[in-house]
């Protein structure tokens, strides 16, 4: 088979609910030379049925079903890898995109070799999207000024992490694949750190907010170290030190200021879900 320029990879559990509509948006792309790589992470419901119905209609799309749930970190390291393209994307089961978002940042990319990733404005499910506030932040400016500019917006950095991507740089990432508390925004830094990263002012990605990553107890859902309990965020603190480690000194001190007041934020909300649960009102999700 030919190596097509986009892989897209779809890392996916049980997402019956919203799978046809994300799959739907996908293959309409105006941008045609692509491969979608799904990975059933062992579902229950009939994520099977509807991907094998897809595969069979678009040859474009490689289904696999894992024998047993590997874990979401593993699923979405398993998709890239599978990846043969030059440029990769994450595509969760239950965000849709405009037909033009791979081709918009596609020509992107193609023609600003400076750039490691690029996307897309993107807002969330639950309104219009005429009613949309879209988020449109870029990490497109010197190093430091990336790595500031992503803790200013690290709490919707959502469309970030979904960029259409070179795939040799992604794959460079030592971190995917391992479950932790802001795994995502540790790729993010990681890319930041390796160029820049475009935000197109066309096209548009709509996220599904049902998933983990985006309910209140997210901070407690990727929780796997005792210290955690109190400093929530403290492999993305470790691993945001050492990334900058060799930065000029004024400029570390701004990004751990900054680190330090997300930390800050973190903390309250750890301590409101604590004081909830302490008197009966536990949070959905």
């Amino acid at each position: 088979m030919s190596i097509p320029n986009v892989s897209i990879g779809m890392p996916v559990y049980n997402g019956e609910k919203y799978l046809r509509n994300a799959l739907d948006s996908l293959l309409s792309q105006t941008f045609v030379d692509f491969e979608l790589i799904i990975s059933d992470n062992a579902s229950t419901d009939s994520t099977e049925a509807i991907c094998r119905e897809y595969a069979v209609r678009d040859q474009r799309i490689s289904y696999v079903r894992q024998p047993t749930n590997i874990g979401a970190a593993s699923n979405f390291k398993f998709v890239l890898d599978e990846a043969r393209g030059e440029y990769f994307m994450w595509a969760a089961c239950d965000d849709t995109r405009s037909p033009d978002f791979v081709e918009r940042n596609y020509k992107f990319l193609s023609e600003n070799p400076e750039y490691v990733a690029s996307t897309s404005p993107n807002g969330f499910e639950g309104r219009s999207l005429d009613k949309q506030y879209l988020v449109d932040f870029a990490l497109d400016g010197e190093i430091f000024e990336r790595f500031i500019r992503f803790f200013d917006y690290c709490w919707v950095s959502h469309g970030i992490f979904y960029s259409l991507v070179r795939t040799n740089v992604l794959q460079g990432c030592e971190y995917i694949g391992k479950s932790f508390t802001a795994a995502d925004w540790a790729i993010i830094l990681y890319l930041a750190k390796q160029g820049r990263l475009n935000r197109s002012k066309e096209g548009w990605t709509i996220f599904g907010t049902k998933g983990i990553s985006s309910g209140p107890n997210a901070l407690n859902a990727f929780r796997n170290i005792p210290i955690e309990r109190v400093l929530p965020l403290f492999r993305i603190t470790k691993i945001t030190l050492d990334l900058i480690k060799h930065f000029p000194a004024r400029h570390r001190g701004s990004i751990i200021f900054a680190l330090g007041k997300v930390n800050c934020r973190a903390a309250r909300i750890q301590l409101t879900l604590v004081l909830r649960k302490c008197f009966g009102l536990v949070m959905p999700g």
